[in-house]
């Protein structure tokens, strides 16, 4: 099945992620770019690794690093407006940084996230779901984005940290302004939207910690204010900043997953009809899901040394995009890829990114999507598309739909 050998290893093409068919058929234009070459260079000078063994070297790899200001034009192009709080924010997230400051903010962080804590979060979760299910219509047609996707992962997350139920609504709305930080191509005005929610939802953040800090709970929120008091080098700018990526991370990642997986088993031949029969396809299900239309199709990282791939070699200073919705379909690895399989074993996909910035909420976004589907299917024992035709956001590395819009008799 490995035909990487095969190719031309850097294509003589430019390639655009701005490309209409990126936004409506990534994977058409993935098979043309992969035709064309392993590593592709876009139009803004940055290097695309389409291949899985190409990715998963890259992002595995400690020699080189995430830390966007490595990047050589990172100085002029200045991508989170110049500057401002935006920029200052990003710059520390522990997303966005190398060890030792990585180290220390996910050693915060990691106790939270493991998966016998997220384990001991499911009745919770569940709870939330049902509660959320509960309330869908069963008698008009309904947005599973708006009703179920959405709110879950800002619930949950709310209630991770401690944070007052009446906020969910407003950190919801911050938390979506914010995914846009991670876009490539987002235009100037979105920046300026991010800058906002950003400012606000970190001021919200500095009420919390203080509350917190007067009145300690045994929330995550309280666990990470601990760590902070003994690890005297993290600053409350470096604790609020990861206090938002949380919002961030853990929110528009699983609310894609559970909308784009939920799309795939109503269109895609029999999946659900599968995956009712037997419910102990769950897990593979999810990771199907995750491959097949990956919530974040990019993981950028920066070199710091020549980088060879091949008899290519890539010079310091330039950042790789690890496309991931590619490799995850890459026919080296995946047999039939273009096929929506539930019970696909092995599937080694990339979507939770690798290394020492593999996603740490990967165990409660399998989780939450998990308990979702559970409590959906449980309540509505037939579900169908009320709109046939579904739009995708008009995003490069977030790949989600704008809407989906079902029908769903209650069977009780």
């Amino acid at each position: 099945m490995n035909d990487v050998l095969d190719r031309p290893l850097l294509a003589t093409s430019i390639a655009d992620m701005r490309d209409p068919q990126y936004l409506t058929d990534p994977q058409s234009l993935f098979r043309r770019l992969r035709a064309d070459g392993r590593v592709h260079r876009d139009t803004l000078g940055l290097w695309l690794l389409l291949g899985h063994a190409d990715c998963r070297a890259a992002m595995q790899s400690p020699r080189l690093s995430r830390d966007p200001r490595q990047w050589r034009p990172y100085a002029t192009v200045r991508p989170y407006l110049a500057e401002s709080f935006l920029e200052q924010t990003v710059e520390r997230f522990m997303l966005m940084r190398d060890a030792p400051f990585h180290t220390q903010i996910r050693g915060l962080m990691g106790a939270a996230f493991t998966p016998a804590a997220v384990r001991a979060m499911r009745e919770q979760i569940a709870a939330t779901c049902n509660r959320l299910v509960a309330a869908l219509p069963a008698d008009r047609p309904f947005d599973v984005l708006q009703e179920l996707a959405q709110p879950l992962p800002v619930q949950v997350i709310c209630d991770v940290l401690g944070i007052p139920p009446d906020a969910t609504a407003q950190t919801r709305q911050w938390s979506e302004a914010l995914a846009l930080v991670v876009e490539p191509v987002a235009r100037r005005e979105l920046r300026r939207a991010s800058d906002s929610a950003a400012r606000e939802l970190a001021d919200y953040m500095a009420g919390q910690v203080a509350r917190h800090r007067v009145r300690p709970s045994d929330s995550l929120l309280d666990l990470l204010i601990a760590g902070q008091r003994d690890e005297p080098s993290i600053s409350d700018e470096d604790l609020l900043a990861n206090l938002v990526l949380l919002f961030i991370a853990g929110h528009e990642t699983t609310t894609n997953l559970i909308g784009n997986g939920l799309y795939r088993l109503l269109t895609e031949g029999d999946a659900l009809e599968q995956l009712r029969a037997d419910p102990g396809l769950m897990s593979t299900a999810i990771d199907e899901m995750l491959r097949y239309d990956s919530p974040v199709t990019v993981v950028a990282r920066v070199t710091r040394e020549p980088w060879v791939i091949g008899d290519l070699t890539i010079p310091p200073g330039e950042m790789l995009y690890c496309m991931t919705g590619a490799a995850n379909h890459d026919p080296a690895v995946f047999q039939a890829p273009e096929r929506f399989d539930i019970r696909r074993s092995p599937n080694p996909h990339l979507s939770f990114g690798g290394g020492v910035h593999y996603c740490i909420g990967a165990p409660m976004a399998r989780l939450e999507a998990q308990l979702a589907f559970a409590s959906l299917f449980e309540r509505f024992a037939h579900l169908r598309l009320a709109k046939p035709e579904v739009c995708w956001r008009p995003l490069v590395n977030l790949r989600g739909l704008t809407a989906l819009w079902v029908s769903a008799p209650a069977s009780h």
